[in-house]
C-alpha cells in the first residue's frame, strides 16, 4: 500500500530550505530505517560503545585496527567470534556487548504505528550480522520490520551504490518508492543518486521520534 493515504502532500512537508526534499511522499511503499543513530540511540557505537567494551576487556589495539576489524565483520568477512579472538579480548561475547545499546525513545511506539497503516518497513543497516540479529530480537523490531539488510549480510556496506541496489532487487520495489531515514549524510546523499527519497535524522529540526512523526504525517 502506497502512503497517498497517510502521507501529507509534498508541499505541505517541505524541509527548510538547508535540506533537500523528499521528491514525492505521496508514492512511498517502502520506508526503510538506518539502525545507529536512528532506530538505536548510539549514531557512532563503534567509538562510543565497542572501543570501550574492548578496552575494559583487555584489548591493546589502536582505534585504526580496530576500525579496520569492525569494517570487515561488518562485510561478513569474518565472524564475531574471530572479531573477538583478532581483537585479542577475554572474557567477551556478542550478548554481553549488545547490552550495551539502548532503543531511540519512541522508535517502537513510530513502527507500530507505520506497520498499522500497511507500509513496507525495512532496516538498511551498516551492521556485524551477529549483533544485529541479537538487538532486533532483544528489542522486538522483527513485529513491525520484516526486511533487514544488514551489511554483513549482504557483504555490502552504505554508501555502496550496491547497497541499495540489493535492497530494490529483494523487495521488487523502484528506487523512487523507497524513503530511507538516515543520520549519515553521506548515506543520504548516496541515496538520492541511487533515486531513493531521503531524510537525514539526527538534525536539529529532526532528532526525535515525534519530529519524524510530524515530518512523515501519516495520521
Amino acid at each position: 500500500m502506497a502512503l497517498a493515504q497517510v502521507f501529507g502532500t509534498v508541499e505541505d512537508m517541505a524541509p527548510s530550505t538547508s535540506t533537500p526534499p523528499a521528491r514525492d511522499r505521496d508514492a512511498i511503499d517502502v520506508v526503510v530505517f538506518d539502525a545507529m543513530g536512528v532506530l538505536y540511540s548510539c549514531a557512532d557505537d563503534v567509538a562510543d560503545l565497542l572501543v570501550p567494551y574492548l578496552r575494559s576487556h583487555g584489548c591493546v589495539l589502536d582505534g585504526a585496527e580496530i576500525a579496520q576489524l569492525y569494517r570487515e565483520c561488518s562485510l561478513g568477512k569474518m565472524s564475531s567470534a574471530d572479531f573477538w579472538a583478532a581483537a585479542g579480548t577475554t572474557g567477551t561475547s556478542d550478548e554481553a556487548y549488545c547490552l550495551n545499546h539502548r532503543l531511540t525513545e519512541g522508535a517502537v511506539a513510530l513502527l507500530a504505528e507505520l506497520e498499522a497503516t500497511s507500509v513496507r518497513l525495512a532496516c538498511l543497516s551498516n551492521d556485524v550480522s551477529e549483533w544485529s540479529k541479537l538487538l532486533r530480537e532483544r528489542f522486538g523490531l522483527g513485529e513491525y520490520i520484516t526486511d533487514w539488510f544488514v551489511s554483513g549480510d549482504i557483504g555490502v556496506r552504505k554508501p555502496d551504490p550496491e547497497a541499495f541496489a540489493t535492497l530494490c532487487r529483494r523487495l521488487d520495489v523502484v528506487p523512487d518508492r523507497v524513503l530511507l531515514i538516515d543520520d549519515r549524510e553521506e548515506n543520504v546523499s548516496a541515496a538520492r543518486d541511487a533515486g531513493f527519497q531521503a531524510l537525514r535524522f539526527g538534525t536539529p529540526r529532526l532528532s526525535t521520534m515525534d519530529q519524524l512523526r510530524k515530518e512523515l504525517r501519516p495520521w
